[in-house]
């Protein structure tokens, strides 16, 4: 239902940009892939990662954006471009080969092996094409069944996120991702217009001014009866206004009742 709602509001940071271009990569790589195989794939990471850290989805378990509350890309306006920490498997890669890293790694696809043998080759390769397109990754190539593994298993541990909690230095240090993508907000335009009837106009897209939201935050039938309620939909910026009015109207009403829950004149 959330990813429904979500295909409906237009992005207005980076990160959520990058999150309808994951999204899209997502949805393309299970278009194929039928609803049972999808349940059981989550029901293999899960296992895997452990009770302590199960994960809803699929996207949620190849999240190349875990950790990263505090990335300037939550504040940006929305683009085309973003920078974000080195896959783990890539860190695995250059860490030394007598350091902690590097032996957890090697337990984790020893125990995801176990986890994925009643998969054979070409069944293993989906969930691999699933984890390129959560974490956007899409140039990542496989030519065999052990790096699937590998990469399914180093990109999915738990074991793994918590050495970044622990001391994310490896990150930090490795070269960041660059990753360029379409202009997704105008392709959620585009989508929109041809999704919603009838179709969106020009003027759908304007944001309200403070006055109108000050009027929707005091009577919200305001908003069913203005000529461009639909804004509200896609517009996150919008929605969040639009709280934050609501939330200063019921201050005001609740410092303005007296104890017996009148007026206070």
């Amino acid at each position: 239902m959330v990813e429904e709602l979500n295909q409906y509001i237009l992005p207005s940071t980076l990160m959520q940009c990058f999150d309808a271009y994951r999204e899209e990569n997502y949805k393309e790589a299970i278009k194929l892939v039928p609803e049972p195989t999808l349940a059981w794939f989550l029901v293999l990471l899960n296992r895997y990662r452990g009770p302590e850290d199960r994960k809803d989805s699929l996207l949620e378990v190849f999240d190349p954006s875990l950790y990263t509350e505090n990335h300037p890309a939550w504040e940006r306006p929305p683009g085309r471009i973003i920078e974000l920490p080195a896959l783990t498997s890539e860190i695995v890669d250059r860490a030394q080969k007598d350091s902690e890293m590097t032996k957890v790694a090697g337990q984790e696809i020893l125990h995801f092996r176990d986890h994925a043998d009643t998969y054979d080759d070409e069944e293993l390769m989906q969930p691999g094409a699933i984890a390129k397109a959560g974490l956007a990754d899409m140039e990542k190539a496989f030519e065999t069944r052990d790096e699937v593994v590998r990469y399914l298993a180093l990109n999915a541990s738990s074991r793994i996120e918590d050495l970044w909690v622990a001391g994310a230095s490896e990150w930090l240090e490795a070269p960041a991702r660059r990753i360029e993508f379409p202009d997704m907000v105008a392709r959620r335009r585009g989508q929109l217009a041809g999704q919603l009837a009838p179709s969106l106009t020009e003027k759908d897209f304007v944001c309200y001014s403070d006055h109108e939201l000050r009027t929707f935050a005091c009577d919200m039938r305001s908003l069913f009866l203005h000529d461009r309620s639909r804004h509200l939909a896609v517009c996150t910026k919008c929605q969040l206004r639009l709280e934050a009015w609501t939330k200063i109207v019921s201050d005001f009403d609740k410092h303005g009742m007296n104890k017996k829950g009148r007026p206070d004149a």
